[in-house]
């Protein structure tokens, strides 16, 4: 077994005397914990067995907000977050624009259901890319050449070995890959980027199972911590990265695609396990995402935000919850 990291960059100073890399064999990366494999075998299952919640799908329409207003993309003077939906974002941050996980278009069988109102093609001024794993739902080939060649970026920031997939896309455009604990190198930006564990995998093909890296972000601007989940199931991960970074002020966790639960458990979490994530975390404030965009799953379309919305509700924290229209800038009150 091998042992990768960027030698590039620094390990967080936490495990700077321990951590070795992500174990690899072959070219597959290995789990340090849980174990798991996703099985055709599933997805065969949920293809051929009837949806309990078909008739209760079906009949469900809801769909995200969408604030039609583009004229903050004019002003580089503030800090903002905007959610374009699924798991894509745009940050502004010290004047500089970081944009994750860009699907911005339909994928093959599976429309959008939520736009904001303008095309991956027109957005421009962006000056970091940040892609957490290589899945089509958060990688896209289309969206990815078209705005690396309508940007003059700085840096595409990603895992080990998504340059293998992306390389061919993005022309002269720098790529920076980390391993988990290692901070990206972003000086003058003013901005400190960490990648950091989930639990999920990786594969685009039949045969590539987790030959790139899979992970987070976890984003330090000013006197703001912003932690960026990409895919994860329910992991105790999120508990140690709450203690590598005591005072995250926003966390945003997936809580969509998450039934059938027999195929789903390991690859998503449902509204109540990213709930005890946002709470393992430590975070003051919890931005659910990953819903509502695209489908995915069993669940009805409206049944994650109105789970979450429910236990936050419940347990006291309705205030702490974010979710404003896609496409509505948003910053710390």
């Amino acid at each position: 077994m091998e042992y990768l990291l960027n030698p590039d960059l620094p390990i967080h100073p936490a495990l700077a005397d321990r951590w070795r890399g992500n174990p690899i064999v072959g070219e597959e990366f290995q789990y340090l914990r849980d174990p798991f494999r996703p099985q055709w075998s599933q997805v065969m299952r949920m293809m051929l067995l009837p949806n309990p919640q078909r008739a209760v799908k079906k009949a469900d329409k809801w769909v995200p907000r969408v604030n039609p207003d583009v004229g903050y993309l004019e002003d580089r003077s503030e800090n903002w977050i905007v959610w374009l939906g699924h798991a894509c974002f745009l940050f502004q941050l010290n004047g500089l624009r970081f944009l994750t996980d860009p699907q911005l278009t339909d994928m093959p069988f599976v429309p959008r259901r939520v736009h904001p109102p303008f095309g991956y093609e027109e957005l421009r001024g962006i000056d970091y890319l940040l892609l957490s794993h290589d899945h089509r739902d958060h990688v896209d080939e289309k969206c990815i050449r078209a705005i690396t060649a309508n940007n003059d970026m700085h840096k595409i920031l990603c895992p080990l070995r998504l340059s293998n997939v992306i390389s061919e896309w993005v022309g002269t455009t720098p790529i920076e890959e980390a391993a988990w604990y290692q901070r990206y190198a972003t000086e003058g930006t003013g901005v400190t980027i960490h990648f950091l564990p989930t639990r999920h995998w990786c594969r685009r093909g039949l045969t590539d199972f987790n030959r790139v890296l899979w992970g987070s972000f976890m984003l330090e601007v000013g006197e703001h911590t912003i932690y960026f989940g990409g895919d994860s199931a329910r992991t105790a991960y999120w508990a140690e990265i709450g203690e590598l970074f005591p005072d995250i002020d926003l966390a945003m966790l997936g809580i969509g695609a998450y039934k059938p639960e027999y195929m789903m458990r390991e690859n998503h979490a449902n509204p109540a396990e990213a709930f005890t994530g946002y709470r393992d975390l430590h975070a003051e404030l919890w931005w659910p995402m990953h819903h509502g965009t695209y489908d995915l799953s069993n669940e009805p379309a409206s049944e994650p935000i109105s789970w979450a919305s429910k236990l936050m509700d419940k347990h006291g924290f309705g205030e702490c919850l974010v979710q404003p229209p896609i496409n509505e800038p948003w910053w710390f009150k």
